[in-house]
Formats: structure tokens, C-alpha cells, sequence
């Protein structure tokens, strides 16, 4: 921790002596890395208001972010020089200025970030903004949404409790964005709870691979989509699961076929899953945990339900028209949580936290608390109830799927599909599974390798950009 606290110390002097002032935004791009992390709290530690920005995003997406900051401070390396290259003679437009945290990034108008000045320290109040990420963009362009210190603590400590609770002592490794706010928040938790921490920046298989066996952690954090990848490695030896005795995840429902791989290959005497429901908005809502006792027992293993909501947090389902529905009854899921980002860059007002809150998801709330997800209320696809369950049990039924996603097209449901060794799927078998996944007869395939996935940062699938080619059926 001593060492962090250098690094972020040293940083803030860089800054400091490049002129960085209490009061400025700072968009910072560059590549995934941790020490996103601290340069984002030498940025805060000095009273500007740190911006975080995917140098996964499009570049035209990107460039709307910075324009929505209004003409911020641009802090990047050689990853984010080369994304905004097309847009550099714009940059002085839209920029205040441009700070090159490397020799490679530095370029016409931009300045080196490299001479020292003793940084002042300028502290916050609860009600201060303290940070502004990103929406992932799934659903269009990323929304903006700013954090208070209270905002923002509020989605840590709930998190503080359950680390806590668990009696964790080992290594905590997490491959997330490090831009994404479950990034902040996970730092602070480990700050907080002094656990060992490891960041694995590449979500590559070979990397993940060699970080694993060599530094053997007992808990392990990543985005689903990560998981999914890595089901492979499970298989190999020596196993790189064989000492994670946790698993997390924190953005969407794992698929079951994932969740079983991944607690199977432990080698410990009962790992579990952490799986937690939230959004960029509004931080973890709801917590579950699956052990491998679970996953064993015939019919335990609910593939879409999220778990229950965290103390001081609200869950409930409406209708369209905002009337409450009784309990297993599918609608809009709607919280309230002390987490909620205080507002969004460039967007009216939002609502008091007291307000219901819209989480854009179909689901339903059971009797006994539990959220079960359906899907995401723009993905709906016609005559499938639920597409994330129709996906669950085709990439259990069907192995050799890397990954599928079920969209309309033309009113028609099109499962988008990457094969492991990117061969069509066998069409009788492929019947079978879209017979049990409970998918229209007319289901159109459309083959395609898992790198023409269009990804966000948080390498969830951007279902509006799949456009259809080469469909079947």
C-alpha cells in the first residue's frame, strides 16, 4: 500500500508541475492498465476532477466524450494518441490541452508530463463531485456519469462487508476495465481491507494463463465475457484455476455452463461464485453466491437469478405503467440506492435518490427476494421470453459454441454464433438445441468468428452492432 501511495504521490506532482489546478477535468485515456488507478487519485488528490475514458471505445465515441467534457485537460499515452489520431487536428478545438504521459504520445501541442512540482493536497466534502466514468455503450453512445465522494462510497462499502465477512487472506487478482467505476470502487475496497492485490491487464488467454500460475491467486475478478474465453484454460495443465477458491463477477449473469467449468476446475474444498447485479448508474445491487455444492445438486442452479439486494438497497418490479407486480411476475426492474451516480455530463437533471430508478432490465422479483433477469428491455427479441436464458441453454447443450447471442433481425429471431474451431455447427444437432432453448423454429443462424463480435471496453457484446451477414435458416 506504502508503494501505491508513492506512485500516486509522484504522479500528482507531475501533474502539479504541468499545471494541473484544483477545479480542472482531466480526461484520461490510455491503455488498460492499473496504473489507470492512480493516476486517477493523483488527479483527485489535488483537487481535479479525474474523467475515465476506454481507449477500447470508437474513436467517434471517444471523441464525443471529450467534446461532452467541454474542453477538458487530455492526459494519454502512445494507445491513446494512436485511437485519437484521426481526430488530432481537432483536438486543440475541443481540449484545453494535451499532456503526453509518454515520449511516444507527445506530438504537436501536446506536453510531456514529466517535471515535478510539490503538489498541494485539496480535500473533499461528501457532496463534491470525485470522479466521472463511462457507461459501457452497449445500447448507443456512453453516457457520462459523474460521482460524488459520497456516490462513490456508498458503492464500496457494501463491498468492504462482504470482503470482510469472508475472511480473506490470500492474493485478490481482478482483470477488469481499469476505467470502469467497479475498478474505483474495488480499489477502495482493497485500501480499505488491505488485501494483496494483482491487476491483470490483458484479458488474453496466454497472459492470464502465466499471471495465474505464477502468483497463484486465492480470489479472482473479471468481466463474464472474460470468463467465457478462458473456459480453455480450465482444461490445461497444470491448472491456472487449481488456488482460486473465489470467483467474482459484477456485471452481467455468468452463463451456467461457465459458472460449473470454473468452480470445477478449483482444486479447493468448495469454491464459490460471487456474482453481483448493478449497472455504471448505480454500483452492485444485488449479491449471490453459488458453491460448487450448489452447481451439483440437480436443479439448484438457477442460470438467471442475480441474488437479493444489499442492505439499505431497494428492489422492484413494474409494469409499463409503473404499477408494482406481484411477486414472479416479469416487468421493468426499478432500484433505489444510496450509489446512484449524482448526475450524467451533458444530460437534464437526474432525479432525487429517493426516486425509483429505472435499470433498463426485464425481470422478475420472487417471493423470497431473489432478482431472476430476463433481458435487457432494447434486446427483447419476439416470440423468445427470455433471450439470456434461450443463450444459457444453447452453450450448454452445445459445446463447441464459443459464444452466442440471440438479436432480431427483420422481426425474426438470429442466434449470431462463434464456433471454437470456427466451423458451422452440425444442424441436427443445432435443432435439438434451439428446440430446448425454446427458440421460433425459423431461428436464423448467422456464423461469424468470435473477433467480428463487436465488444465494449467491458468486452460485453454491442447487440445493435451486430448486423446480419452470411444468415442461414
Amino acid at each position: 500500500m506504502s508503494d501505491f501511495a508513492a506512485v500516486v504521490a509522484d504522479y500528482a506532482d507531475r501533474l502539479w508541475g504541468a499545471g494541473v489546478r484544483p477545479g480542472a477535468v482531466v480526461a484520461l485515456v490510455k491503455s488498460n492498465h492499473f496504473d489507470i488507478q492512480a493516476i486517477q487519485c493523483a488527479i483527485a488528490r489535488i483537487g481535479a476532477l479525474p474523467a475515465l475514458l476506454s481507449v477500447k471505445m470508437e474513436p467517434a465515441d471517444l471523441l464525443y466524450c471529450i467534446e461532452e467534457l467541454q474542453r477538458p485537460c487530455l492526459l494519454t499515452d502512445a494507445d491513446g494518441a494512436a485511437v485519437l489520431r484521426p481526430w488530432q487536428d481537432r483536438l486543440g478545438e475541443v481540449t484545453a490541452r494535451v499532456l503526453a504521459l509518454t515520449p511516444e504520445a507527445a506530438s504537436a501541442g501536446a506536453v510531456q508530463l514529466s517535471e515535478p512540482a510539490a503538489h498541494q493536497v485539496r480535500r473533499r466534502s461528501g457532496s463534491d463531485r470525485t470522479l466521472i466514468t463511462h457507461s459501457s455503450g452497449t445500447t448507443g453512445k456512453p453516457k457520462l456519469l459523474v460521482h460524488t465522494v459520497d456516490s462513490l462510497y456508498a458503492h464500496v462499502a457494501p463491498q468492504i462487508g462482504v470482503v470482510q465477512s469472508l475472511d480473506h487472506a490470500g492474493i485478490s487478482a481482478k482483470c477488469l476495465s481499469f476505467v470502469h467505476v467497479r475498478m474505483s470502487s474495488g480499489l477502495l475496497t482493497v485500501l480499505n481491507t488491505g488485501l494483496p492485490f494483482l491487476g491483470i491487464s490483458s484479458p488474453e488467454p496466454a497472459p492470464v494463463r502465466e499471471a495465474l500460475l505464477r502468483y497463484r491467486p486465492e480470489a479472482l475478478e473479471a468481466q463474464p465475457n472474460m470468463f467465457l474465453r478462458w473456459e480453455a484454460l480450465a482444461r490445461e495443465t497444470p491448472n491456472p484455476f487449481s488456488t482460486v477458491e473465489r470467483y467474482i463477477s459484477s456485471f452481467d449473469a455468468l452463463h451456467p455452463r461457465t459458472l460449473r467449468t470454473l468452480l470445477e476446475a478449483s482444486e479447493r474444498p468448495n469454491p464459490t461464485f460471487i456474482q453481483a447485479y448493478g449497472q455504471t448508474e448505480t454500483g452492485p445491487v444485488t449479491l449471490l453466491m453459488t458453491t460448487r455444492s450448489d452447481i451439483r445438486e440437480p436443479g439448484r442452479l438457477n442460470s438467471r437469478d442475480v441474488g437479493t439486494a444489499f442492505p439499505g438497497m431497494e428492489i422492484r418490479v413494474v409494469d409499463d405503467a409503473g404499477a408494482q407486480l406481484p411477486a414472479g411476475t416479469p416487468g421493468h426492474i426499478e432500484i433505489r440506492t444510496p450509489a446512484r451516480a449524482e448526475s450524467m455530463i451533458g444530460r437534464p437533471p437526474l432525479p432525487g435518490r429517493d426516486t425509483w430508478w429505472p435499470m433498463g432490465d426485464i425481470g422478475a422479483l420472487g417471493p423470497d427476494g431473489h432478482v431472476e433477469l430476463h433481458d435487457r428491455q432494447v434486446d427483447q427479441v419476439p416470440g423468445v421470453p427470455s433471450t439470456l436464458r434461450a443463450e444459457d441453454v444453447l452453450l450448454d447443450e452445445l459445446p463447441e459454441l464459443a459464444e452466442v447471442v440471440i438479436i432480431a433481425v427483420e422481426g425474426r429471431a438470429t442466434a449470431v454464433a462463434a464456433t471454437v474451431d470456427g466451423k458451422p455447427m452440425d444442424e441436427d444437432r443445432w435443432q435439438r438445441a434451439r428446440g430446448m432453448a425454446g427458440l421460433p423454429e425459423n431461428t436464423r443462424v448467422d456464423h461469424r468468428p468470435w473477433d467480428e463480435f463487436p465488444l465494449t471496453g467491458t468486452m460485453k457484446v454491442r447487440r445493435h452492432r451486430l448486423l446480419p451477414h452470411g444468415t442461414t435458416g
